[in-house]
């Protein structure tokens, strides 16, 4: 790629985290980027992506959500889908994160769409 286009694609980026960030501002939530494992928070963020997955041989439903500073994967365990979460829809999720691979995972948490 070259240095031009490398440099439009970190603008984009920085546009796209700049969004995120106002968005989600004032609705006293932590930000993905200062989440602490195994302690309960209150995250929000936009959905970039969604994912039917088996674990252990139950239907599950995985959620991965952006806020521009990180992001964060919440499962639901037992569910092939969830009325009103699909890509790009804003979300606030409740629980514990815990570390799983190389990532933080919110299993069944509460969650609050926000139109």
């Amino acid at each position: 790629m070259s240095k031009l286009g490398q440099r439009l694609r970190a603008s984009v980026e920085e546009l796209e985290r700049t969004r995120l960030s106002q968005r989600f501002a004032g609705l006293d939530l932590s930000p993905l980027s200062g989440v602490v494992p195994r302690r309960p928070i209150r995250v929000g963020g936009e959905i970039s992506r969604v994912v039917i997955a088996p674990r252990h041989g139950v239907p599950t439903l995985e959620v991965m959500i952006s806020d521009g500073s990180g992001s964060i994967t919440a499962v639901f365990t037992g569910r092939r889908s969830i009325g009103g979460i699909e890509h790009g829809r804003a979300v606030i999720l409740e629980g514990v994160a815990v570390p799983e691979r190389d990532r933080n995972v919110i299993f069944n948490p509460a969650y609050t769409l926000i139109p």
